[in-house]
């Protein structure tokens, strides 16, 4: 008999046998070889952790069979209306006018965008959009860390910090967002479009590659489990908000040690090291496939 306990702070499961139970919700289930079977009447939030913690508990299982429907393991995850709150991405329209070409956004970059509850730090991930009137302290706050300014070089006053904000609300190919632990603020993440962005001409870009740059602002939200988290989840977000992204970048300072052991447990490559005007970089790319092929994202 195979028996898992598991004690969150706000959820508490056991999976024996053919049964998984989560705040006293039960879920039978059965696994036939390679194929989990499971009876769910509801994609909600503890239905989703079910699946997320039969998954990580049975590393063979390559699909689920909810209902009548047949789910591969990979599609599971890419469901984007599982945990994004985006709509279908817009029709593929070009803006040629410019001197790079790219595809016209049109990004969402207001309220919630992304929520996922991640059973191995115990907190409920969000992703949301910058919010200057409530967040300028905070983010002031957070740039002005020695830690943090070391590797942003913007430990500015507070005004320079609200321009900075207004700037990338304003801009098409930039989407501003804070992350949060349970409601709670903890960091910043930068995500852009790599083609009109400085990074795109210094590889091949595609028109649907994606960047970011992050910071983690509360002490307390650092260590290698939680930002481990943060970095796969806003992965997953990033894949999720758009199917025709295939690619992944970043592009750290080339001697930003942390960031580069970060990446390799992601799925990320190293492919070269460059000179921008301002910094070397290293230059990071996650495929799709490489990201949700295996474990969970």
């Amino acid at each position: 008999m195979k028996i898992t306990t598991y004690n969150f702070k706000e959820l508490n499961v056991n999976i024996e046998n053919d049964l998984i139970t989560l705040n006293n919700q039960n879920f039978v289930f059965m696994i036939e070889g390679d194929v989990l079977k499971i009876d769910i009447s509801e994609i909600n939030t503890l239905s989703l952790t079910a699946l997320e913690l039969l998954f990580g508990e049975y590393k063979n299982l390559r699909s689920a069979k909810l209902n009548n429907r047949i789910m591969t393991r990979e599609e599971f995850y890419q469901t984007p209306n599982f945990w994004s709150k985006q709509t279908s991405p817009t029709p593929e329209l070009w803006n040629r006018s410019t001197e790079r070409p790219h595809p016209i956004r049109n990004d969402n970059k207001e309220g919630i965008l992304y929520q996922r509850y991640i059973p191995l730090i115990q907190k409920t991930f969000t992703i949301r959009g910058t919010d200057i009137e409530k967040d300028l302290d905070m983010f002031h706050m957070w740039h002005n860390q020695p830690r943090v300014a070391e590797f942003w070089e913007m430990p500015h006053p507070k005004e320079e910090i609200k321009s900075y904000m207004e700037k990338l609300k304003a801009d098409p190919h930039m989407i501003p967002t804070i992350i949060e632990f349970d409601g709670r603020p903890i960091g910043y993440f930068e995500m852009y479009w790599t083609m009109e962005d400085r990074l795109g001409p210094y590889y091949e870009a595609d028109g649907f590659d994606r960047g970011f740059h992050f910071l983690i602002g509360e002490v307390e939200a650092l260590g290698f489990n939680n930002t481990d988290a943060v970095l796969k989840s806003a992965l997953h977000y990033l894949f999720l908000n758009d199917p025709r992204t295939r690619k992944v970048m970043a592009e750290p300072r080339h001697d930003n040690k942390k960031v580069l052991r970060y990446a390799q447990y992601a799925g990320w490559s190293i492919l070269k090291e460059f000179d921008f005007p301002h910094k070397r970089a290293a230059l990071l790319e996650c495929k799709r496939s490489n990201f949700f092929n295996g474990e969970n994202p």
